[in-house]
């Protein structure tokens, strides 16, 4: 539902007076959480919405506030005041308190492009269950703006976008065209502020009386009100956390008075959003060609700060985040949601396996929602207080946690209708699933326990052919022991249901051993968790006569002790995975002179290979080389070290002015090579000798020095074309920023890094700025999951891929040296924010304390490498990207004889190769599915095709709410679903089978 406006405070243009009109908007920017923490700022929070409720209710002249663009105030005040929800629906219906569109106001560049779409999704379903959404583009404070931001706005019938920074100067008026990559536009409105006033504040000083209106009003008379080329000026009444003024109606009326007495001509109207923009729109100043038009994203920080730093700082919070969204987009989504495609009907209630599908779907949206909350632009950043981002931890944890079961319950859904019985009845069947739209060739991983009687195990594919893997010792972790009597076993035995579960432990074996006490037998269960496959009847009928056996034996009471198995990990090569899919393996006894895989271990730094890469390690620097077998070109020098001061905050990298950069090893690192038929790695154990912090007068960086450990492990496997690093790194110093950098053989101008719905084009070389700026820009720029190099001369590229790793650098060609591309791995503060910045003018926040952003400890980074052919398009950099941040893992099943699906196949196949998969997930209505697909390409794509495994009854493109319809799509004869997708372009699928 559209925000309307009442008639009494709409004024239609043939009522205005020729001069300017201001409108007056009355709000507060919410921060949920920044330098209080969220119970801190609910305290405050319920406060000022009892104090609104209050004079909205008394003073009919005081016409309308707006709660900050997000409903999650709404819940966080009402789980307090239940009883005020009547109260704010009154308010919201008549349209004089403006809640909505956003669920939170989140930071754009660090969250996936999902997490747009659900934040959009939970706030306008929220606001409409409270009677009317303001349905427009407001985003006052994210530190800068992502370039799809006005599709994912116009997915939602949103035609607008309202904000401050990251607008560089040439918009030179209030009124500009913002233009997605795919040529998506929305009317943009810029809120202008400099270092002492406007932004979103820009009429906070009317709440303190006329007086101090006046003099406010006269301060952005150049800064705003003359550059609204529509003639109508916008005025935020409002900051953060600000109350409303009960006296603002009487300031009103007394600025109406001391401006006709001045002569000017201004109308002056207390208003909203949505009624500025009716207004403007009057003017035609949108259409005109002479008004801005601005393509991409904004990141410019000469007019404002942009806090890039942001990228970096607290770098757990990023790698968690990415994890979990990765979880519920591709993961969590797809399993329930091809589980719910399956042509089978429903469980029965009666059935151990029952679960309600609307009870699945609430789950999901509940894991977004925890996971949403940690998206706020304070939170996500990592720019606020250390008890604020201890108080993440929870939410993270909340939201993986039921992402990963929901998973396991999609996957034990269409494990029990996958044929399995391939490999024999004695044989363990283990399904991998591959989410992402590229037949893998890669190693799985997964806990697993060997079926009761099963010695010396191997594991083949369905024709029997035995798969290169390794199997590590198990280890048993008591659950519980306890004394039950024999009387009460039979019972507790019922617990298990029809497949033999208790407390979502399937039974892999019993034990019985006789006791000292001739009334008591021993009894050892080894348990799994969440399995696919059931408990083996034959198993429980042997376990219950040997219950029996002994109760008429005399005994009393059964000694219980529980214990599920832990580091029994499975690793295998599971070669031709389908793509958007899954494949059966067998694990069974191995026959004779079946083969057996073991690593051989090398102590000199011999060179590593498969059939894309040559991998070799120097033994004095650490430092590695690539031989790309395709292109033949060498790149050397790889994963080194860089290493620097940072006299910045948790804001802005800001290097001391005696900077200290260390890029060697404190000595000459120990070396391990290890080949296998599974994988071939090379280990290199070493460390840094780093300052132990800044000086004292933060002007370079200390002479006391502290050594930190670094493991860095590259691994190539068969058939895989990129080569995977794991770091660990232990920090024990301060005050520093720690980088990861790969040359390469060629030198460029430009760019391409992943965002939200798009590959960015980025320039290496900096603008011209000087102390002018707000801020200094800076070379560091935000990425998702990859970053690319290319030469066009060489033909070749250089990709370097990250697992929640957000911040990158190109550094720029020196001498014969190439290009680099460095990755921020840490970067280490103790200051939420400081005013003597060498980058940046003036505090961002609060001075205070962060010793929790200096990240000491041990910290774990996984990235990859991937030399190439062409560019990152044309060398499918970016599956590979997609497919390095889902590693395969899988359930082991039962044997099932028959099933209504084969034992391997692809849920959905997707043409041509260049269209990405965002998510896989059920439809927001319960009954579909939701397939979306986007074009990371600057070239059309005139056919778009998609297949499913079974032909669905209907599937067309819907917007983003997936309500509208925008075309119905045909079928043909051999099951392809076909639709154009034009450059950058995003396209929702809703599919009901």
């Amino acid at each position: 539902m559209s925000m309307t406006t009442s008639p009494a405070n709409s004024v239609a243009s043939g009522d205005r007076p020729a001069g300017k009109t201001l409108v007056l908007v009355s709000h507060t920017h919410w921060d949920r959480e920044w330098y209080l923490t969220f119970q801190q700022y609910r305290f405050k929070l319920v406060r000022l919405i009892d104090r609104l409720l209050s004079i909205l209710e008394n003073d009919s002249q005081y016409s309308f506030f707006m709660l900050d663009g997000q409903t999650i105030v709404l819940e966080d005040y009402l789980e307090v005041r239940p009883e005020r929800r009547a109260d704010l629906e009154r308010h919201i219906r008549s349209g004089r308190l403006l809640v909505g569109p956003w669920y939170i106001l989140a930071d754009q560049f660090l969250v996936s492009g999902e997490s747009h779409i659900q934040n959009l999704l939970r706030g306008l379903k929220l606001a409409a269950e409270f009677g009317q959404v303001m349905k427009l583009g407001y985003v006052p404070d994210p530190f800068g703006h992502t370039g799809q931001m006005p599709q994912l706005l116009r997915g939602f019938d949103i035609d607008s976008a309202v904000f401050w920074r990251g607008v560089g100067p040439e918009i030179g008026q209030v009124e500009f065209v913002w233009v997605a990559p795919d040529g998506t536009t929305v009317d943009g409105v810029h809120l202008p502020g400099n270092a002492n006033i406007g932004g979103y504040s820009s009429a906070l000083a009317w709440n303190s009386g006329p007086e101090a209106a006046l003099a406010q009003l006269k301060g952005v008379q150049e800064l705003i009100i003359n550059k609204a080329r529509s003639n109508i000026a916008l005025l935020m009444n409002g900051n953060d956390h600000v109350e409303p003024a009960h006296n603002l109606p009487a300031t009103l009326e007394e600025v109406r008075k001391a401006l006709a007495a001045q002569g000017k001509s201004y109308e002056l109207i207390h208003g909203t959003l949505p009624m500025y923009l009716e207004m403007a729109r009057q003017s035609g100043i949108w259409q005109q060609p002479e008004t801005p038009r601005h393509v991409g994203e904004f990141r410019d920080s000469r007019l404002a700060h942009l806090l890039p730093g942001v990228t970096s700082v607290r770098m757990w919070i990023k790698q968690w985040n990415a994890k979990v969204e990765h979880l519920l987009e591709r993961e969590t989504g797809a399993a329930l949601a091809w589980a719910a495609s399956l042509p089978v009907p429903p469980a029965d209630y009666t059935s151990d396996s029952y679960y309600d599908p609307a009870s699945l779907q609430a789950l999901y949206r509940t894991a977004w929602k925890y996971l949403l909350q940690n998206h706020p632009h304070d939170s996500i950043c990592g720019c606020s207080i250390d008890q604020v981002h201890e108080e993440m931890r929870n939410r993270f944890a909340a939201a993986e946690q039921i992402g990963d079961e929901l998973k396991q319950e999609g996957w034990r859904s269409l494990a029990r209708a996958i044929q399995t019985s391939g490999g024999g009845d004695k044989s363990l069947p283990v399904i991998i699933f591959n989410p992402v739209p590229l037949k893998r060739n890669e190693v799985a991983s997964l806990s697993i326990s060997a079926p009761e009687g099963m010695s010396d195990p191997i594991l083949t594919d369905a024709a029997g052919t035995p798969v290169p893997h390794r199997l590590s010792k198990p280890e048993l972790e008591m659950l519980f022991n306890m004394d039950i009597p024999a009387f009460a076993l039979a019972g507790m035995a019922s617990q298990g249901g029809d497949e033999g579960r208790v407390m979502d432990y399937t039974m892999a074996s019993f034990e019985f051993t006789p006791n000292s006490d001739p009334k008591v037998v021993d009894v050892k269960v080894l348990g799994l968790y969440q399995s696919a496959a059931p408990t083996d009847p034959a198993l429980m009928k042997r376990a219950m006569e040997e219950v029996e056996k002994y109760i008429a034996s005399g005994i009393e009471t059964f000694r219980l002790s529980v214990f599920r198995q832990t580091g029994a990990r499975l690793e295998f090569l599971a070669n031709n995975l389908p793509a958007n899919g899954y494949k059966t393996f067998y694990l069974r006894s191995r026959a004779e002179n079946e083969p057996v895989w073991q690593a051989e271990k090398l102590e000199e730094a011999e060179p590593i290979e498969n059939e894309f890469y040559e991998l070799s390690v120097d033994s004095k620097t650490g430092l590695f080389t690539i031989l790309d077998k395709e292109t033949g070109l060498v790149y050397s020098g790889l994963n080194r070290f860089r290493d620097g001061s940072d006299a910045g905050d948790e804001y802005n990298y800001s290097p001391a002015p005696n900077d200290q950069i260390i890029d060697r090893f404190f000595a000459a690192p120990e070396i391990t090579v290890r080949r296998s038929a599974l994988e071939s790695s090379i280990e290199v154990n070493t460390a840094m000798e780093l300052p132990y912090s800044l000086t004292d007068d933060r002007q370079g960086r200390s002479t006391f020095k502290n050594i930190s450990s670094i493991t860095v492990v590259a691994t190539l496997v068969p058939g895989q074309r990129r080569i995977d690093f794991e770091t660990s790194f232990d920090n024990k110093v301060e005050d520093h920023r720690l980088q990861v950098v790969f040359p390469a053989p060629f030198k460029v101008t430009s760019s391409f890094a992943e965002q939200a719905f798009d590959v960015v084009e980025r320039p290496v070389d900096l603008p011209k700025f000087d102390s002018n700026w707000r801020e200094d820009p800076v070379p560091t720029a935000p990425q998702k999951t990859f970053v690319s190099i290319y030469d066009p001369e060489k033909k070749a590229g250089l990709t370097v891929i990250n697992r929640g790793l957000p911040e990158y650098e190109i550094l720029p060609a020196e001498g014969e040296n190439g290009s680099a591309i460095a990755i921020t791995l840490l970067r280490c503060v103790g200051w939420l924010s400081r005013s003597d910045l060498a980058t940046r003018r003036d505090h961002a926040g609060p001075g205070l304390a962060t010793p929790g952003a200096q990240m000491r400890g041990v910290h774990y980074f996984q990235y990859s490498v991937m030399p190439h052919r062409g560019d990152w398009l044309q060398a499918g950099a970016q599956q590979q990207a997609h497919a390095f941040n889902h590693p395969l893992t899988g359930i082991v099943a039962a044997v099932q004889p028959e099933g209504v699906l084969p034992d391997e196949g692809s849920f959905m196949e997707i043409l041509p190769r260049a269209v990405a998969l965002s998510t896989v997930k059920p439809g927001e209505d319960g009954q579909s599915q939701v397939v979306r697909l986007w074009n990371p390409a600057t070239r059309d794509i005139p056919e778009a095709k998609v297949r499913f495994y079974r032909k669905p009854a209907r599937v067309a493109l819907v917007n983003l709410l997936e309500e509208t319809v925008i075309q119905e799509l045909a079928v043909s004869d051999d099951g392809w679903w076909s639709f154009p997708l034009p450059a950058k372009r995003i396209a929702t699928l809703k599919i009901e089978f």
